[in-house]
């Protein structure tokens, strides 16, 4: 029985693998739009389970035709189903309890206003307005998105700004070194979902100037915390960036 069971495991935990493949390749190229790819993703991790389950039964079956091969082709197929299954389950509940908001800024009275990405989203995607609602939710579940202060010039914070935009291979939109304000779009790291992100450098004082960043999905309700993670990400790295430049270089020490 078992030679009939196996080829049947095996074009079965393809399938899976292919609507997995295609679920995520399909959003990336542009070929079908990212909530159709998600819910194809969904699909693939239902029908593991259920191959799962397949193979334990298999397995249990035939067992008596003490056939070491297919045993060990039986329990590869329960392992890489499940593992792959409890993966995504496993980041749904990690992000289950996050709120469903996709607009995260550093500045809730008065959040950086988007200039030209307003003219690359399309009408079906989320709007730019902020919904002022969304402040009290965002202090509750992430309290580290803050602003950033320095001691630094505006020019020199707008330059390495500027830098770490481009490090991290975001499309830049627009940049206005006048006013402080870098636009520019990011994607996630698995189905590449665009989101926009603004930074604005404001000069508060001689000696004291500001960073806010704004960075909001252009699809879905919720954004299961990526834009909060991106916000903190920069803004860490920011400080660093600007702590280094603010070091004396060896040969100014001799």
């Amino acid at each position: 029985m078992s030679r009939y069971i196996s080829p049947v495991l095996y074009i079965l935990l393809m399938l899976v693998g292919c609507v997995a493949f295609i679920s995520i390749a399909g959003v990336r190229v542009g070929i079908f739009e990212p909530l159709t790819g998600f819910s194809m993703l969904r699909k693939s991790v239902f029908a593991s389970l259920v191959l799962s389950l397949l193979a334990a039964i298999s397995l249990g079956a035939c067992r008596k035709e003490k056939n070491i091969g297919v045993q060990r082709f039986f329990i590869l197929v329960l392992m890489v189903s499940f593992l792959y299954s409890v993966m995504w389950i496993g980041f749904y509940f990690q992000r289950a309890g996050l709120p469903d908001i996709n607009d995260i800024t550093t500045d809730t009275d008065i959040p950086p206003a988007f200039l030209n990405v307003n003219f690359i989203r399309k009408s079906k995607e989320n709007d730019l307005a902020y919904n002022d609602e969304w402040a009290s939710i965002q202090h509750k579940f992430y309290p580290d998105v803050r602003p950033l202060f320095s001691t630094k010039s505006k020019s020199v914070v707008f330059a390495t700004v500027s830098e770490l935009v481009s490090e991290r291979g975001w499309d830049v939109v627009a940049t206005y070194s006048g006013a402080g304000i870098v636009e520019a779009t990011a994607r996630t790291p698995i189905f590449g979902f665009r989101d926009d992100v603004i930074i604005r450098v404001t000069q508060l004082a001689p000696n004291k100037v500001r960073i806010d960043m704004r960075s909001c999905s252009r699809v879905g309700r919720g954004d299961y915390g990526v834009n909060a993670e991106r916000i903190e990400s920069f803004m860490a790295d920011l400080s660093e960036a600007l702590h280094r430049s603010s070091m004396p270089s060896v040969s100014t020490l001799r």
